[in-house]
């Protein structure tokens, strides 16, 4: 799941292009996307029990560094109006089998969206991959996209999932949490999940990941 602008991260689309085809598989499947929109259930209220119906009442969800869209077909089945964003081409071609017509190619520094028109931005697992100039330009762009009262939710301190020490600063709880409320995003909540994976670079078998929850000020609230 990637999507990146100014770093200095030229080669991962391509790696992305590379293991598109078998990227779900390697890293947890369908059953960890399901746990990850589990516990986002635990912080955003569901708008209801199809696309369509989430369509009608402009319910409008942007899973940033989407990827093959694994975790947006999660979140359209709980009823959000789901588009990916990803830079990957591979990767959204995946996404689109899924998603189809709801896949947009782009960077996450630089979304092409209109201003306070979401309702929940969803950041999983990639602002561990970027250094914190680049991936405080994509929290400023979330903050810009949501509505008032509309929520992100990202995953938090992933390098801690796997080992007991992290060097990682881009997406550590402590720093999210007193740097987004300077853009107007109120912390809202955590949440953790268990997401066993094959991937190699866990260092445990089962880890616990963390969702951390953020409230755009202003507007009616969608809380659980």
């Amino acid at each position: 799941m990637v999507c990146w602008g100014m770093s200095d991260l030229s080669w991962v689309p391509t790696y992305y292009d590379d293991v598109a085809s078998s990227y779900d598989e390697s890293r947890g499947g369908v059953e960890r996307a399901r746990a990850v929109v589990r516990a986002l259930g635990t912080l955003v209220r569901p708008p209801g029990p199809s696309v369509a119906a989430a369509a009608s009442r402009r319910e409008r969800c942007l899973d940033v560094a989407g990827g093959t869209g694994i975790v947006s077909a999660e979140l359209a089945a709980a009823g959000w109006s789901v588009v990916v964003l990803d830079r990957s081409a591979g990767m959204l071609a995946e996404a689109a089998g899924r998603l189809p017509g709801r896949v947009l190619r782009a960077d996450a520094d630089r979304l092409p969206v209109r201003t306070a028109s979401l309702d929940l931005v969803t950041i999983i697992w990639m602002l561990n991959l970027l250094d914190v100039a680049t991936a405080d330009a994509v929290l400023a762009e979330t903050a810009r996209v949501l509505r008032p009262g509309g929520r992100l939710v990202l995953t938090a301190d992933k390098e801690l999932a796997h080992a007991s020490t992290t060097t990682v600063r881009s997406d550590d709880s402590e720093r999210l949490g007193t740097v987004l409320p300077g853009w107007g995003l109120d912390p809202a909540g955590t949440a953790t999940f268990s997401a066993p994976s094959p991937w190699g670079s866990a260092r445990v078998g089962d880890p616990l990941f963390r969702l951390a929850a953020f409230r755009r000020a202003g507007g009616p609230d969608r809380g659980p």
